[in-house]
């Protein structure tokens, strides 16, 4: 997702561990793409502890789990950093979004971006994340794998057109929802995979 998204496993081979559910993209902010209301599925400097801007520093933990879910919430909050960057540029390539997103949530972002430019429209502002939380982790495979959900806040993320208008937005879109990911352990850090927004979740 502050604003602005962009270890030891601790588990036994074949085990997942699971973990309560929190409140962790675009959808509802690219208006011009595909409106987003309450029927449908899916910041400038918004202050959130989980945010882009203010990533949650990974302390050293004796709990190894512990540490690594940090870094997994600490790469989320990058995503959205740079998924900030991105779209304010209309350009993927304007971004460090390669550091931290691969497979769907990369393409996504490509697609979405390419699509903003020919329209030359942008986004501004950008996105508060909160609550961001590993609710699984999975080491059945050869690379970890961890299920994150967090509360995303895309209030202050404005659609500008060509012009640099701000976009006139539905009054019954939501802009606050739970928002979950998908997100896998490479050599050199944590990527998302998939990034799902859940409109009918408001947090």
């Amino acid at each position: 997702m502050t604003s602005s998204a962009r270890t030891d496993q601790g588990t036994g081979p074949g085990r997942n561990r699971t973990r309560p559910a929190g409140l962790l993209i675009v959808a509802c902010a690219l208006t011009a793409l595909s409106a987003c209301s309450s029927n449908s599925t899916p910041d400038n400097d918004a202050k959130a502890t989980n945010s882009p801007s203010a990533s949650p520093t990974v302390s050293k933990s004796a709990n190894p789990t512990e540490a690594t879910e940090a870094e997994a919430v600490k790469a989320y909050s990058g995503y959205w950093r740079e998924m900030e960057r991105a779209y304010a540029a209309a350009d993927v390539d304007a971004s460090r979004l390669k550091d931290y997103a691969s497979g769907v949530a990369l393409v996504k972002a490509q697609v979405e971006t390419e699509a903003m430019k020919k329209k030359g429209s942008t986004l501004s502002g950008g996105v508060t994340v909160t609550n961001s939380t590993v609710t699984q982790l999975d080491d059945s495979k050869k690379l970890l794998k961890a299920q994150l959900s967090s509360c995303l806040d895309v209030t202050k993320w404005v659609s500008l057109d060509k012009e640099g208008k701000p976009v006139a937005l539905p009054s019954t879109r939501v802009t606050k929802y739970v928002a979950t990911a998908t997100m896998e352990r490479w050599t050199d850090g944590w990527r998302v995979l998939t990034a799902q927004p859940h409109a009918d979740q408001p947090c």
